[in-house]
């Protein structure tokens, strides 16, 4: 029998990267299994990079005992060849194919995704096409933003009232996700929201100084007074059903951002980097990656500090992200379900890939009156969307199964190579993975208890999903 020793064709390292804890410690975080392992500190000489260079008795006992040494095969994450693209079950809709703000970063008007309100012949066609698709399904879910939704309030709450009595009548849950700048939101709005199962995101940039750089009305006029006035109303009316989106753009301090958050009173906070070329004043920069790291790690800092106080501190994503996939665990291998369980429908009935590539004539997949070409939305999955293992870019970052390689339409859009990532993107996208994994050991090994209170989570319903999705994985580990 081979020996089993370092640099035989018997054993493999496991993929791993090692990271610091942030109090003078290390950690290795184990890629293939979605697990972080505190490292001894009687090894931090012998294991200085990974995988190890050279050999260490008690090292190699420990990390054969740990399974970072292993016999086993490296697990394949991508889909067989021949099989079928996901089941459509979340439509995005684009009604009014217009908006009402002129948001210097906009990636719809480029590509002439602005072409006027959806019909109501075609209202009829999508409705039937999106139950048609989801038959079977236990939930159905609309999305509503490309352009301003509220743009047509009426016509969004016909398709609502009516998709809400068809999933009834076919005994399928339904949800409503509703992306808006907030500048159209009366009280009205706001309670048929809220008295329906919406859940709302609200596109704000920041405090006024911030968010009217990047994101005027259409005239030119700042648009935060009336941004700031709708998001109250929502707040008002459904608070923990409210997101916050923040565009995070070069020349921005995330901690701006954070300290603007908490003074609205908001439960939830996501922090996007902008989609742009880089000829635009917007597009990232490695110049602001220190401040970036820097506040990352201040925001860490206080959440770990509230949960540990017992308070409740804002839902912040990425961060929180990646805190679900340590604690489930919950490896991805694509950014998002574009062109799989998900697809975009333009105003005027064509499909795409998301609500982000509408417009974009080479990614058309069909229409809703006619049907979608199923082949080619798996041809989609296969390159453009293919899985991170399959992404030159990024098959070798060891933060690959956190992030999922990025939003394809922004490779689509603003990249040469459409299997790359917007590559200005990737150290921000690391920095705050890391972040997030030294949030997660801090929390578990202080009081596991923290993760879930992170959460608000019911203890035996996570317990009952991590252990359904670790007995799925262990056959292949």
């Amino acid at each position: 029998m081979p020996d089993p020793g370092l640099g035989t064709p018997s054993s493999r390292f496991r993929e791993a990267e090692l990271l610091d804890d942030g109090a003078g410690g290390r950690l290795v975080y184990d890629l293939e299994r979605t697990y972080l392992f505190e490292l001894p500190e009687a090894f931090n000489a012998a294991l200085s990079e990974w995988p190890p260079v050279r050999g260490d008795n008690q090292l190699d006992d420990w990390l054969e005992e740990e399974g970072l040494r292993t016999h086993l095969p490296k697990p394949s994450r991508c889909e067989s060849a021949d099989a079928p693209p996901p089941q459509i079950t979340d439509i995005s809709i684009d009604l009014p194919g217009a908006c009402n703000m002129g948001c210097s970063y906009c990636f719809e008007k480029p590509i002439f995704s602005r072409i006027g309100k959806m019909s109501e012949r075609t209202l009829d066609q999508t409705l039937d096409f999106a139950f048609e698709q989801a038959a079977g399904a236990a939930e159905i879910v609309f999305h509503f933003g490309s352009g301003e939704p509220v743009i047509e309030f009426e016509q969004l709450r016909r398709l609502t009232e009516r998709a809400i009595a068809r999933a009834a009548a076919a005994g399928q849950k339904i949800g409503f996700e509703l992306t808006t700048n907030a500048t159209l939101v009366t009280p009205e709005v706001a309670d048929f929201f809220a008295g329906n199962p919406f859940n709302i995101r609200v596109s704000c940039d920041g405090p006024a100084e911030i968010h009217d750089r990047h994101r005027p009305m259409a005239n030119g006029r700042a648009s935060y007074p009336r941004v700031a006035r709708g998001l109250a109303i929502l707040l008002d009316a459904m608070g923990d059903r409210v997101t916050v989106n923040s565009v995070f753009c070069a020349g921005t301090r995330l901690g701006d951002l954070w300290d603007w958050a908490k003074s609205l009173g908001i439960r939830h906070w996501h922090a996007i980097k902008v989609g742009a070329d880089d000829t635009s004043d917007a597009h990232l920069v490695e110049r602001d990656l220190d401040d970036f790291i820097e506040d990352t790690r201040a925001i860490a800092d206080e959440i770990y500090e509230t949960l540990r106080a017992g308070g409740r501190p804002i839902d912040y994503h990425p961060l929180a992200k990646t805190v679900r996939r340590m604690m489930l665990p919950q490896p991805i291998t694509r950014f998002c379900g574009v062109a799989g369980s998900y697809v975009g429908v333009a105003a005027d009935g064509a499909v795409y890939p998301c609500f982000r590539h509408l417009g974009l004539e080479d990614y058309r997949l069909g229409h809703v009156a006619t049907g979608i070409d199923d082949a080619m939305r798996q041809r989609y999955r296969r390159a453009e969307a293919a899985e991170v293992d399959r992404r030159p870019h990024c098959e070798s970052c060891w933060a690959r199964y956190i992030c999922g390689g990025g939003c394809y339409a922004d490779s689509v859009v603003y990249e040469e190579d459409k299997l790359s990532p917007q590559t200005a993107h990737c150290p921000y996208w690391r920095a705050e993975i890391a972040e997030g994994i030294r949030l997660y050991h801090r929390l578990r090994t202080t009081d596991p208890t923290l993760c879930l209170a992170m959460f608000d989570d019911d203890p035996e319903r996570l317990l009952e999903t991590a252990e359904a999705r670790i007995l799925e994985r262990v056959r292949t580990f």
